[in-house]
C-alpha cells in the first residue's frame, strides 16, 4: 500500500468479516479483532452505536474523525483502512495497537532522557505534518498517543481536529462544513472585543483536556498550531516529572496558572530540555515557532535544530529503533502516606459496602455519597473500566463530586458540582458525568456496591441547588 494514498470509503459490510475476538469495549463503542474474508486482512473493528452519538450531539466528531484519518498518511497516525454504515452502527476498520498508551506506559516506567528526546522528536514530525496540512489536533497528551509493538508512536483522537487553513488539504472545506453545521452558537464575551490578531489562529470552541489548553484559547478562544506546540510543551515537562506544569486541583486556579504562564522549572528536568519546554509554553504563540515560519515550506526545521535533539535523525525516526524504555524498569511506587489513606478509604468502604448507602460525617467536611465505581479510560479501541473510589462531598457549601485512581499514585481529580456540570444515566450501570469544558467521564456501577442510578439521582440533586 502507497503511504501517500488516501483510504477511502468501500461498500462493506459486516458480513464480510470473520470476528475473532473481542478487543475493547467503551460507553458507546467496542473493538473486535476481524478478519476481512476476501483479503485475509485482520483488523481491528471499531463498532460505534450510532444513536448514543446522535443524543449525545457528537455525530460531527465521528464524521470529522472519519474524513481525517481517511485522508492522512503518515507513520505516526493510526490507520483507518476502511469505514462503512450499517443499520445503526458505525463501523470503522482500523490497525491492530493493542500494547497501550504512552501514560501507561509512563506510569509502568521511568523514562530516560534518550527515550524523551526520541519520543519528542516523533510527536514533533507527527505534528509538523498535521500542521502542512492546515490542521490542528487540539487535544495532543500522552493518554492520545498508542505505542507499535515496536514501541513507535501513534497518535489518535481525531474527532476534535481543526482547520486552520482549509487550501491545505483537500477535504479543509468538506471538514469545515461539518464544524458549522454542528458547532453551537456561544454567546459574545467582553474578550472578543479586545482579541487580538495572532497568525495562522481561527476562533475556537472550548475543545480539549484543561491541562494541556493554551493561553490564546483560554483567553481569547482563538486556536492555531501553536498549541499543539505549546501541548507539545507540556508533554515533554510530563515525561520528565509525571506531572503537567500547570496541573492544579482548583480549576480557577490551573486556568490562571495557564493564562499567565505559570509553571515551576522542576530540578529533574535537565537544562536543554528546559529551554526548548520554554520556547514552546511562550504566551506569545508566534515565538513557540522558534523563527520564521515560511508558508510555502511548512516545517518546523528551527526547532529541529534545538540543541535539545543534537544526535536526533528526523530523516530515519521511524526507521530506527527506539532506545530502552528504561536502563532499570521499575514500577512508581506508593508512599507510606498514600498506602495509609488507601488502607483508610478501604476500612471506610469495607464498613458501608454492604449497605451501598452513604456515609454523613457531622463536620465542616461532609460526605454524602461514597463508594466503588469503575471508570472508562483508554482511547479508541482501548477502551475499558477500571476501579476509582468515588465521593461526593460538600465543603464550606461548596459540593463535588471526587474520585481516586489508585494505580496513578492515588490522583484526585474534582468535579464541582454546579450549573456548569451535568449528569445522566446511560442504561446497563453506566452514568456519564460532564464538566464546564465539555469534558466527559463515563462510570459504571461495580458489583454490590452504589447503583449507578443512585449516583445520578445525588449528584444531580446537588447540581440543582448550587445553581447560581
Amino acid at each position: 500500500m502507497n503511504p501517500d494514498m488516501p483510504v477511502h470509503v468501500q461498500n462493506l459490510k459486516l458480513e464480510d468479516f470473520d470476528i475473532i475476538k473481542p478487543l475493547g469495549k467503551g460507553a458507546y463503542s467496542e473493538v473486535v479483532l476481524a478478519k476481512n474474508k476476501l483479503t485475509g486482512h485482520e483488523s481491528a473493528l471499531k463498532v460505534v452505536d450510532k444513536s448514543f452519538l446522535i443524543k449525545e450531539k457528537k455525530m460531527h466528531h465521528a464524521c470529522i474523525e472519519r474524513e481525517v484519518l481517511s485522508n492522512l498518511r503518515h507513520k505516526g497516525i493510526i490507520k483507518l483502512f476502511n469505514s462503512f454504515e450499517q443499520n445503526d452502527k458505525l463501523y470503522y476498520s482500523l490497525e491492530v495497537l493493542t500494547d497501550g498508551n504512552l501514560l501507561e506506559c509512563m506510569n509502568r516506567h521511568i523514562f530516560n532522557d534518550s527515550i524523551i528526546k526520541f519520543y519528542t522528536a516523533e510527536l514533533l514530525l507527527i505534528l509538523e505534518y498535521l500542521h502542512q496540512n492546515g490542521l490542528v489536533h487540539r487535544d495532543v497528551k500522552p493518554e492520545n498517543i498508542l505505542l507499535t509493538k515496536d514501541k513507535h508512536l501513534k497518535l489518535i483522537d481525531f474527532g476534535t481536529v481543526f482547520v486552520y487553513d482549509q487550501n491545505k488539504i483537500n477535504i479543509g472545506n468538506k471538514l469545515e462544513d461539518i464544524r458549522i453545521q454542528f458547532q453551537k452558537q456561544r454567546s459574545p464575551s467582553l474578550n472578543d472585543f479586545e482579541k487580538p490578531q495572532i497568525k495562522y489562529c481561527r476562533d475556537s470552541s472550548f475543545v480539549g483536556t484543561s491541562e494541556y489548553l493554551c493561553p490564546e484559547l483560554v483567553d481569547y478562544n482563538v486556536i492555531g498550531p501553536q498549541s499543539d506546540l505549546w501541548a507539545l510543551g507540556c508533554f515533554i515537562y510530563q515525561l520528565y516529572t509525571n506531572k503537567t506544569p500547570f496541573y492544579s486541583e482548583n480549576e480557577f486556579e490551573l486556568f490562571n496558572n495557564i493564562s499567565q504562564c505559570i509553571w515551576t522549572q522542576d530540578q529533574r528536568i535537565p537544562n536543554d530540555a528546559l529551554d526548548l519546554i520554554k520556547i514552546l509554553l511562550d504566551k506569545d504563540p508566534i515565538k513557540r515557532f522558534f523563527g520564521d515560519l515560511e508558508d510555502s515550506q511548512y516545517n518546523y526545521d528551527n526547532l529541529k535544530q534545538h540543541h535539545f535533539f543534537r544526535g536526533i535523525n528526523f530523516k530515519q525516526m521511524w526507521l530506527q529503533d527506539v532506545p530502552l524504555i528504561a536502563t532499570n524498569i521499575q514500577k512508581r511506587k506508593t508512599s507510606r502516606i498514600q498506602s495509609a489513606l488507601i488502607q483508610n478509604n478501604v476500612s471506610q468502604r469495607e464498613k458501608y459496602e454492604n449497605r451501598g448507602i452513604s456515609v454523613t460525617k457531622h463536620k465542616a467536611d461532609q460526605i454524602i455519597l461514597e463508594g466503588q465505581i469503575d471508570k472508562e479510560h483508554g482511547v479508541l479501541f482501548m477502551t475499558q473500566f477500571s476501579l476509582r473510589y468515588a465521593s461526593i462531598v460538600s465543603q464550606d457549601g461548596v459540593s463535588s463530586f471526587i474520585y481516586i485512581n489508585p494505580q496513578l499514585n492515588n490522583k484526585k481529580t474534582i468535579i464541582p458540582l454546579n450549573q456548569f456540570t451535568s449528569c445522566k444515566l446511560l442504561g446497563k450501570g453506566k452514568f456519564i458525568v460532564g464538566d464546564r469544558n465539555k469534558k466527559k467521564y463515563i462510570f459504571k456501577q461495580r458489583e454490590n456496591n452504589i447503583p449507578a442510578q443512585q449516583w445520578v439521582n445525588v449528584i444531580n440533586k446537588f447540581i440543582k441547588s448550587n445553581h447560581y
